[in-house]
């Protein structure tokens, strides 16, 4: 198929083009900066479409496979074998430039994970000094990027233990995916401003109460660094330099702090303290519980 002929599709036409249909995505889960959706497919035979989203495919398994890309009518073709899997290899797709792939040897099962981002969301996170119209991103086969893919097996185990109340944990990584983009796959050099300081106390004390305030609702990244008048990218940054957590890491401690005070009243189920205090179910509460306390809600309880 010719480029000019080439079809749009985003994430949620991808399944159609696929034998199978994905194992696991986030498409019904609140996410709004990213979009994630692991396959696993007998073989694959993509035409040349489209993508509106940059999209990050994070190789996964362990069988050789041959695959032919196309490319702009430009045909590649690139073997992957088991160090390459090891090794954390990763594709970067820039949005709208139409490309296609299709493997050319026979395996039991291709495994990946596709991670797709919105090019304005990815234009945000630059420095301030430069002009979101002018953000591209580079075309990249094969690259181990270990970092990448541990971010793409995070968010992938994040949505199969929270489901619908991950969103504020895949707004930070797609924050530091973003960042990591621009920094080593982007048409120009972005330099990060680095700050030995963090936040002011003003605008400490302002996150802090502006989390407290809202922890049992479903809080994003940009509600609070919009609060603050930052990129995400900066509060993130900012903010672990404060108090050296990140702002996830800090909104689950203040929850399970608040959820330590209501599980001793009396007449509190254990589910419905999870539920008040953000957690989108009893298992991820009793699981982030047990991290920050060494034991469990009722054996909290008990005690």
């Amino acid at each position: 198929m010719s480029a000019k002929q080439a079809l749009v599709i985003d994430y949620v036409d991808w399944p159609k083009f696929l034998f199978n249909p994905p194992l696991l995505t986030s498409f019904q889960s609140g996410w709004s900066s990213i979009q994630l959706a692991y396959y696993h497919q007998p073989s694959i035979d993509l035409p040349e479409v489209f993508n509106p989203r940059h999209m990050v495919i994070i190789a996964l398994g362990h069988e050789a496979i041959d695959l032919e890309f196309v490319c702009e009518g430009r045909l590649q073709t690139i073997s992957y074998r088991e160090k390459d899997f090891a090794s954390g290899c990763i594709e970067v797709v820039p949005a709208n430039l139409p490309c296609g792939v299709r493997s050319i040897s026979t395996v039991q099962t291709i495994e990946w994970i596709h991670c797709y981002l919105e090019p304005t969301f990815v234009a945000q996170i630059a420095p301030e000094s430069v002009n979101p119209d002018s953000v591209e991103l580079l075309l990249t086969r094969k690259t181990a990027d270990p970092l990448i893919a541990q971010i793409g097996l995070a968010l992938k185990s994040s949505l199969e233990v929270d489901g619908v109340g991950s969103r504020f944990y895949a707004d930070s990584m797609a924050t530091a995916l973003s960042a990591h983009l621009l920094r080593y796959y982007s048409t120009r050099n972005h330099r990060f401003r680095e700050h030995e300081d963090g936040l002011s106390k003003q605008k400490l004390r302002q996150a802090t109460e502006y989390i407290q305030a809202h922890l049992g609702e479903d809080l994003s990244l940009s509600e609070i660094a919009n609060e603050l008048g930052m990129s995400q990218y900066y509060f993130c940054h900012l903010f672990k330099r404060s108090i050296g957590i990140s702002p996830h890491q800090y909104l689950i401690r203040q929850r399970v702090e608040q959820a330590k005070h209501l599980l001793k009243q009396p007449g509190r189920t254990v589910t419905s303290v999870a539920l008040d205090c953000g957690f989108a179910n009893q298992s991820h509460f009793a699981k982030c519980f047990r991290q920050c306390t060494g034991m469990n809600p009722k054996e909290f309880r008990q005690s």
